[in-house]
């Protein structure tokens, strides 16, 4: 498998890792609790971690959009965390055009990266 989700309630925060070529089925292990997550919580946060990616199956596409278009409204600071050094760029600058707050960690700063939110989550 290439991807891992957890959820955190408490915190209105999920976790997803993605690792190498992303099928459908990977897809639908994510999107799928993450909008049920949504509907439950309301506004969320999220930790993405890309540690290897390789690409995704074309059947992923659409769905991924609109799955965008309904969720990511709804998710008020996402925090990425990777090493893949051209993926911040695109991360950067998609995230001045969200309505959320996104902010790029390395590898390595994943703890950072929860302390991050957990400060916003107390803040308010």
């Amino acid at each position: 498998m290439s991807v891992t989700y957890t959820e955190i309630p408490e915190k209105r925060r999920c976790e997803f890792t993605v690792s190498g070529h992303i099928s459908h089925d990977d897809y639908l292990a994510i999107a799928e609790p993450m909008e049920r997550f949504v509907e439950t919580h309301g506004k969320v946060q999220m930790i993405e971690v890309v540690d290897h990616f390789t690409g995704f199956d074309p059947s992923v596409l659409l769905p991924g959009i609109r799955f965008d278009i309904k969720v990511v409204p709804h998710v008020t600071h996402i925090a990425l965390v990777t090493d893949i050094g051209w993926i911040s760029p695109i991360a950067r600058a998609v995230g001045g055009l969200l309505p959320t707050r996104l902010r790029v960690f390395p590898r390595d700063g994943l703890e950072e990266a929860r302390a991050w939110l957990d400060a916003e989550l107390a803040a308010g």
